[in-house]
């Protein structure tokens, strides 16, 4: 089931206008869906929660939906919290003074843990509980995990946690004695990509909700190329949508899709790369640039490079490809020269590990 609402704060693009707003709204992680429904209606929410699973696939979205059944006025403690009264309003706005997102990323050192760890004692201010939803979490520093460790375990009962990440290894703290304390104290839900077919049916009835005179086979393609993320699919839609052209070229130029035509220069790309030639590498992604985008190639290189890391015959080689994806695996979210100076400097990492690893066999 997917309902629109427009916010009064922030954008109303697809991707925001479809957010899901209650448990029964979300698409896929049924088991998930599924435990956060019981325990709402149980009124039997852990305290401390760690969401794990890739961008874009609900973690902070059910975080969200946690925080609206916990506070909401009208319905109580429930899995469908009312949307209307001032709390759910104020959650949905983001502007909630009881329930915060913290951006790790930006917030994540000691002295923004001390900060939060000092108000916890303190009552919520119009809210039944406070909800601390930590985004990006395992961008935490040690300090920050260490003066969070305490609360984390004995908790208060006005207080929960909601720890997001889709990198959980990261949140490993590194102890002489063994142990992982602060995973510990969390309970683990899972959140997993969504299936092509789960894709298609939201961008379609995305569609006909909008009224838009869309295209199956562009549908296919963004549902295709999204991976299973649905904020990704939603994004493209969005922006399908404003093209308005409907064509295939150009849906697939929104989705970074590489077009048959530029695919024998990625591969000499890729040669150069795996020789070790900077120059090289520079040379023809300056050509491919022009048509394609840094992102879309990335996700190419990167494939080319997970080939050759399950080809390798001999453990230094896997090593040297392996090293090479350490790079190589991080998405490229900026746009315009930002995200070329990030990939120049990506291929200069690569073309590096190549002629270090080279060098030693030698």
């Amino acid at each position: 089931m997917i309902i629109r609402r427009e916010t009064r704060a922030g954008s109303n693009d697809l991707n925001v206008a479809y957010r899901p707003c209650r448990i029964d709204e979300l698409v896929g992680n049924d088991i998930s869906k599924k435990i956060i429904r019981n325990a709402l209606d149980a009124k039997k929410i852990p305290h401390t929660q760690l969401f794990i699973g890739d961008a874009g696939c609900g973690k902070t979205t059910a975080a969200k939906i946690i925080a609206l059944g916990l506070n909401c006025e009208e319905n109580g403690v429930s899995s469908t919290p009312c949307l209307k009264c001032n709390s759910c309003i104020s959650i949905l706005e983001g502007n909630s003074i009881d329930v915060k997102e913290i951006n790790v990323g930006q917030s994540g050192g000691k002295d923004h843990a001390e900060a939060i760890v000092k108000d916890l004692p303190m009552s919520p201010f119009n809210s039944r509980f406070k909800v601390l939803i930590f985004d990006e979490a395992h961008k935490l520093t040690d300090a920050a995990k260490d003066l969070l460790l305490k609360p984390t375990e004995t908790g208060y009962d006005h207080v929960y946690f909601i720890f997001c990440t889709n990198q959980p290894d990261k949140l490993r703290n590194k102890l002489k004695k063994g142990g992982e304390p602060f995973l510990d104290r969390c309970s683990v839900l899972v959140f997993n990509k969504l299936e092509t077919y789960q894709i298609k049916d939201l961008l379609k009835n995305v569609c006909e909700f909008e009224g838009l005179n869309y295209i199956q086979e562009i549908l296919d393609l963004i549902a295709e190329e999204s991976k299973g993320v649905p904020r990704n699919a939603l994004v493209w839609l969005n922006q399908v949508s404003i093209e308005n052209s409907w064509n295939l070229k150009a849906a697939r130029a929104i989705c970074n899709v590489i077009s048959e035509e530029d695919i024998p220069r990625i591969m000499d790309l890729n040669k150069s790369l795996l020789s070790g030639s900077f120059k090289d590498s520079v040379a023809i992604f300056d050509e491919i640039k022009k048509a394609a985008s840094v992102e879309s190639v990335r996700i190419h290189v990167a494939g080319f490079f997970v080939g050759c890391l399950k080809r390798a015959k001999k453990v230094p080689d896997a090593r040297k490809f392996s090293a090479a994806l350490d790079v190589l695996v991080e998405p490229i979210y900026e746009q315009g020269l930002l995200s070329e100076h990030k990939w120049y400097n990506y291929m200069f990492k690569v073309t590096d590990i190549i002629m270090v690893h080279s060098n030693r066999r030698q």
